[in-house]
């Protein structure tokens, strides 16, 4: 029986590793996005900019480019 606790364990650790690396990547994907839109990602948009999505990094959570002006 302990043998089989540790395999569990052990899957289980690989399997939150696992969530932890597909989560790095979407946040990279996202903040790729908002380069091609010609954002980037700041934890808070100036008063000149306006917020055109989410980086969903950790302390950068919003895609910021600057307003045109008319």
């Amino acid at each position: 029986m302990p043998g089989a606790m540790k395999i569990f364990f052990f899957i289980f650790a690989a399997l939150i590793l696992l969530a932890q690396i597909f989560q790095a990547r979407t946040a990279i994907h996202r903040a790729l996005i908002c380069k091609r839109m010609e954002g980037h990602c700041e934890a808070e948009c100036l008063t000149f900019e306006v917020k055109i999505g989410g980086c969903r990094a950790e302390l950068t959570p919003y895609c910021c480019k600057r307003r045109k002006k008319h």
